[in-house]
C-alpha cells in the first residue's frame, strides 16, 4: 500500500533516482528527514537525539559508532519472502557507548557479520538481529568498574560469538543482568554466559565456572567436555546435551545435579551411547549452526519435554516464539516531487511493503523546523 506524506520544503531530495539507493529516515517528533546512500545511517545518527527513530531500508549500510539512545529499525536479518524484502546489512565493526539512562537503545532487524564492541548501555534491546561477534568491554578505574552494559535484552537474535573482557584484555563479567529470550548463541567462546537464558539454544563454554550464578529456563544448552560441577546455577525445564566423545562413544551427563537447584533437567545422553545426542533432540541440527537452519525438535521431544508454560523448550516455544520477520513498517521506496506545491509543501510518496491497512487515502503532514 502507498501513502502520501507531506513534508515541508526543508526536506530536499534532488532526483527520483535516489529512490533506488539504500536510505534511512530519521523521525524526530513530527518531522521526518531522509538520507540516501551507504552512509545514510551515519548521517541519520549524526542528526539524531535520544529517543529518535531511524528506519533503514533493505540494502547495505556503513555502520556507525552508536553514542545515542535511538531506535534503529532494519528490514530484517534475512530475506523475507512474504514481504519481498532483503536484509538490512551493516558493514564493518562498530561500537556502542551510550550514557543515556532516560532513553533506551533499541536495534531491530539487522544482519551484521563483524564485531560489535559495547562499553556502555542502559537497558538496550536487540530484537531479531543476526550478529557475528558481540563483545562487551568494561573499563577498570582504580579497581572499580565503569562503562558497562546493564539490563540488556536479546529477543529472537542469533549470536555466533558472545565475548566479554575488561580493558586489560582479561576475562571478566561486564554484562550485568543480561537476558536472552528465544535466541541462539552458536559459540560461547571462553567467556561467561549471560545471566539468563529463556527458551534459547546455546552452546555453553568449556569452563564450568562460567555458568555459575546463571539461570537457564526452557532452553537447550549443549557442551563438549566434562560435567558441569558448579552449584550456583539454576535450571528449569532444560535439556543439557553433552556431545563429548570418549573412545568413539558419546559421553553422558551434562549437568552434575549434586548440590544444584534443578527442576525437570534432562541430560542427553543419559548413558554412554553411539547415538549422536543432537539427533535425539533435533530433526536436523547437529551442533554446527548456519544462517537459516531449522532448530526444530523431534516430535517426541517437542511433545514430552515441555517448559514451565506448557510449550516446547527451545526457540519455538515460550512467550516470543522464533520469527525472524520484522513487524515495523518496511519502506520499499520513496518518490519525491521535483518542486514544492502552492502551499510550500513537498509531496513525498512512500511505499510501505507490509502495511495491511485498506485505507490508501491516509495522508499526514509534518513540520521540520530545523
Amino acid at each position: 500500500m502507498k501513502k502520501a506524506l507531506l513534508l515541508f520544503s526543508a526536506l530536499c531530495i534532488a532526483t527520483l533516482g535516489f529512490a533506488q539507493l539504500p536510505f534511512a529516515t530519521l523521525t524526530h517528533n513530527d518531522s521526518i528527514r531522509v538520507y540516501y546512500g551507504n552512509n545514510a545511517l551515519q548521517q541519520a545518527h549524526a542528526a539524531a537525539v535520544g529517543g529518535d527513530v531511524i528506519t533503514l531500508s533493505q540494502g547495505s549500510f556503513y555502520a556507525v559508532n552508536i553514542t545515542k539512545a535511538v531506535t534503529i529499525r532494519g528490514a530484517g536479518m534475512f530475506r523475507d519472502e512474504r514481504a519481498g524484502t532483503n536484509a538490512t546489512v551493516l558493514q564493518n565493526d562498530f561500537s556502542i557507548n551510550v550514557s543515556d539512562t532516560v532513553n533506551s537503545l533499541c536495534i531491530t532487524g539487522i544482519w551484521h557479520d563483524n564485531t560489535i564492541t559495547c562499553t556502555n548501555a542502559y537497558r538496550p534491546q536487540f530484537i531479531k538481529c543476526r550478529f557475528n561477534t558481540f563483545r562487551t568491554l568494561h573499563t577498570f578505574t582504580s579497581a572499580s568498574v565503569s562503562s558497562v552494559i546493564r539490563y540488556a535484552t536479546f529477543v529472537n537474535c542469533i549470536l555466533y560469538h558472545w565475548n566479554n573482557s575488561n580493558s586489560n584484555g582479561a576475562t571478566g563479567w561486564d554484562a550485568q543482568f543480561t537476558s536472552f529470550l528465544n535466541s541462539i548463541i552458536a559459540n560461547q567462546g571462553n567467556h561467561y554466559s549471560p545471566d539468563a537464558f529463556v527458551n534459547c539454544v546455546a552452546r555453553q563454554d568449556n569452563d564450568p565456572s562460567k555458568i555459575n550464578h546463571k539461570s537457564i529456563t526452557n532452553s537447550i544448552v549443549y557442551y563438549n567436555g566434562l560435567n558441569l560441577t558448579q552449584n550456583g546455577y539454576t535450571s528449569f525445564n532444560t535439556i543439557g546435551i553433552n556431545y563429548n566423545t570418549s573412545n568413539g562413544h558419546y559421553a553422558y551427563r551434562f549437568f552434575d545435579m549434586t548440590n544444584v537447584s534443578t527442576h525437570n533437567l534432562h541430560n542427553i545422553p543419559s548413558a554412554i551411547t553411539d547415538t549422536n545426542p543432537f539427533s535425539t533432540v533435533f530433526t536436523t541440527f547437529r551442533g554446527t549452526y548456519t544462517d537459516g537452519m531449522s532448530m526444530a525438535l523431534n516430535e517426541n521431544i517437542a511433545t514430552t519435554i515441555l517448559g514451565n508454560d506448557s510449550t516446547q523448550v527451545g526457540i519455538y516455544g515460550g512467550q516470543f516464539p522464533w520469527d525472524p520477520s520484522v513487524s515495523n513498517p518496511l519502506i520499499g521506496h520513496i518518490n519525491a516531487a521535483r518542486r514544492t506545491n502552492a502551499a510550500g509543501l513537498l509531496e513525498v510518496d512512500v511505499e510501505i511493503l507490509n502495511d495491511e491497512e485498506s485505507d490508501s487515502s491516509n495522508t499526514n503532514s509534518g513540520s521540520d523546523n530545523e
